[in-house]
């Protein structure tokens, strides 16, 4: 019996295998698309709260700050990408949803001081309640993204499991992107803040 006798008849069984609950479930890419819905959905709640830090600053700094510009570049960056969970399909977008994230985090990050360094804003009440926003918007944040690398690392991991690794040949099922870089908080307590480490990060 030649190797292509043999090699045909692996084929199929592999072929039925994954067309019967083998391959990563449906399940499975709904739980992926889940997670990663959550966290535009967090991303978005706290694209509310730099809007209102924006509107909140703008009466104490000049309007042509670089810090509201940064921020407002920020968010036309975030808006233009209409993140939805097929981003997880297309590793170049959710890359491009990562960076504009971590750079409205940045910019937030920047806004924030340059607002403690004012001290009537600073101790002003709504600016006290803004902080402690976004520092839970950035706590829920974390956490999302850590379920949902979780739960896209499980999805990876099934692709690579017998029989699957042989039927990669039939599927072209493709393993999930993974947030790389850890999206720091955008609140801050002294004014002394560095952000270079940051800054490098931000660098694709």
């Amino acid at each position: 019996m030649t190797k292509t006798a043999l090699i045909i008849p692996v084929l199929l069984v592999v072929h039925a295998l994954a067309g019967c609950g083998v391959a990563p479930s449906l399940h499975a890419d709904d739980q992926v698309k889940a997670a990663f819905a959550e966290v535009v959905d967090l991303y978005d709640e706290r694209l509310e709260l730099a809007d209102e830090a924006t509107e909140l600053a703008r009466h104490h700094l000049p309007a042509e700050a670089s810090t509201l510009k940064d921020v407002a570049d920020a968010r036309a960056a975030i808006t233009t990408l209409h993140a939805t969970p097929a981003i997880v399909e297309a590793p170049a977008l959710f890359e491009r949803f990562d960076v504009a994230q971590r750079q409205m985090t940045e910019a937030l990050s920047q806004l924030m001081v340059v607002c403690e360094s004012v001290r009537r804003l600073a101790t002003a009440p709504r600016f006290r309640a803004l902080q402690a926003r976004l520092a839970a918007s950035a706590a829920h944040i974390a956490s999302a993204r850590e379920r949902y690398d979780n739960a896209a690392l499980r999805y990876n991991a099934s692709l690579h499991r017998f029989p699957l690794d042989l039927a990669e040949a039939l599927h072209a099922d493709a393993d999930k992107p993974t947030f790389s870089t850890r999206d720091s908080s955008p609140v801050h307590r002294h004014p002394r803040t560095d952000f270079g480490t940051l800054r490098g990060s931000l660098r694709v």
